[in-house]
């Protein structure tokens, strides 16, 4: 049997660096998804402050625009203006 001393350092770095690469990528796509829920939230506040829009704060407002962020608050607006929601 042949043994090969460096093998075992070499595959870890490998793997590091894939575990790295895994990390930052879905990192990114956290942040950026986690900046959308502020965005949409913080709309959904100020909305909330204007005389001619009645989108009411309730559960399913607020995980629309939390989880839609900007475009679930212009779903929101849309649905409002068109009388179906809330």
């Amino acid at each position: 049997m042949v043994s090969v001393p460096f093998l075992g350092p070499i595959l870890a770095v490998i793997i590091l660096v894939l575990v790295v690469y895994i990390a930052l990528k879905l990192g990114k796509k956290v942040i950026i998804l986690l900046i959308n829920s502020f965005l949409g939230l913080l709309a959904l506040a100020v909305l909330n402050l204007l005389p001619f829009i009645s989108v009411e704060i309730n559960i399913w407002s607020i995980l629309i625009a939390g989880l839609g962020g900007i475009p679930g608050i212009l779903l929101l607006v849309l649905l409002d203006v068109a009388g179906i929601a809330f």
